[in-house]
């Protein structure tokens, strides 16, 4: 980083140097002076000097002012303030080195030939730097964000197929082949039932995988977990309860796929399984905030956990939700984990709220596949 930061302050002071023997020769056209060349380009060092070190402080202001602008009339008055601040510094700093040879009297006489020149030249360097900043922001910030989506969809993807796993590892398969080959000799119509359901399940996963879908509506995710639930429930019987606080006006909100699934496994990894009586499991969905924020639950009543024992009871699966929140929505998601022993484990999660169509059209890759087709 230090030396992208060197390498940058490098080439910026070195883009001066043209400017400033470009200046050297319009000094030595004007009439009655006959300056030597040397004697130009340290004037004109010494002139363009200034005007590099403001072009700093228009630098840092384009920092601070950023680009697209909410209001654009703030934008332009703050600009133009600024603009003239730097014109003034500017004459200022000129009149400055001219009176340490004449006297300040004679310097105000001797800048007044050139002042309106120096006003368009500070017009014209000003804007020149403050679009160089802007244009290097822009590039800099589009590079972070294809960054972004890089490391989201290889998050997502790890997510799918650790979710794809853990649908399909041997111990859950065994044990719901088992518990349905049961049920086809005594209950077919149940069996036939959870079969349909086991196919939805991984026809939603397969879909969302094929298609490489980064986001599903609330309902679709929803409809997923039952049918996840459904099939436990044939494992844990009635000690495996679920409890839905869902709110219906949720149900359109956008959310990337499979996102809850690896909050209710491990609910019932760590507050169902282990126990004798087994648990519940509480899921909650609302739209907080006047319906700007999409809110979700996963609480369990289970044994809990220590709060500095708060990472290895959350498990892979938790981390990655939470990488995956925080690389999808920098700074608009969190993420909150509320356990305590003999207090169940209780996990909270806000986003933005979008419908679907919303999501998949403010969506970079979507806009990148759109272009493309």
């Amino acid at each position: 980083m230090k030396s992208v930061l060197r390498r940058g302050w490098f080439w910026y002071a070195a883009a001066w140097i043209p400017t400033a023997f470009l200046y050297s020769v319009v000094l030595m056209q004007i009439p009655n002076r006959s300056l030597a060349f040397g004697v130009a380009l340290a004037e004109a060092f010494s002139s363009v000097a200034p005007v590099a070190f403001l072009g700093v402080a228009a630098w840092w202001l384009s920092g601070r002012v950023s680009w697209p602008p909410r209001h654009i009339w703030s934008f332009a008055l703050i600009h133009l303030v600024a603009m003239a601040l730097f014109i003034g510094l500017w004459l200022a700093a000129e009149v400055t080195m001219i009176a340490f040879g004449t006297g300040l009297r004679a310097a105000m006489m001797i800048t007044r030939t050139f002042a309106v020149f120096d006003v368009f030249d500070g017009v014209f360097f000003y804007v020149v730097i403050a679009a160089v900043s802007y244009a290097i922001r822009i590039a800099t910030r589009l590079r972070e964000q294809d960054a972004r989506l890089a490391r989201a969809d290889a998050l997502r993807m790890r997510a799918e197929l650790a979710a794809l796993r853990g649908q399909l590892n041997p111990h859950f398969l065994f044990n719901t082949l088992h518990t349905l080959t049961a049920l086809v000799r005594r209950d077919p119509d149940t069996a036939e039932h959870a079969l349909e359901r086991f196919g939805d399940m991984l026809r939603y996963v397969l879909d969302v995988k094929r298609s490489a879908r980064e986001d599903v509506t609330l309902g679709d995710e929803l409809e997923f977990l039952r049918n996840y639930l459904a099939l436990e429930q044939l494992r844990f019987g009635d000690r495996l309860r679920v409890v839905e606080r869902i709110d219906p006006d949720a149900l359109d909100c956008a959310l990337p796929s499979l996102t809850m699934q690896p909050l209710v496994e491990n609910a019932i990894k760590y507050g169902v399984a282990p126990r004798a009586g087994g648990g519940t499991i509480t899921i909650g969905a609302a739209c907080a905030a006047e319906g700007v924020v999409l809110a979700l639950d996963v609480v369990d009543d289970g044994p809990g956990a220590r709060p500095d024992a708060l990472d290895a009871a959350s498990g892979v699966g938790l981390r990655a939700v939470r990488q995956r929140l925080d690389t999808r929505y920098p700074a608009q998601s969190t993420f909150s984990v509320i356990t305590a022993p003999g207090q169940g484990f209780a996990v909270h999660l806000t986003l933005p709220a979008h419908t679907l169509s919303a999501a998949l059209a403010s969506s970079p890759a979507a806009a990148a596949s759109t272009v493309g087709a």
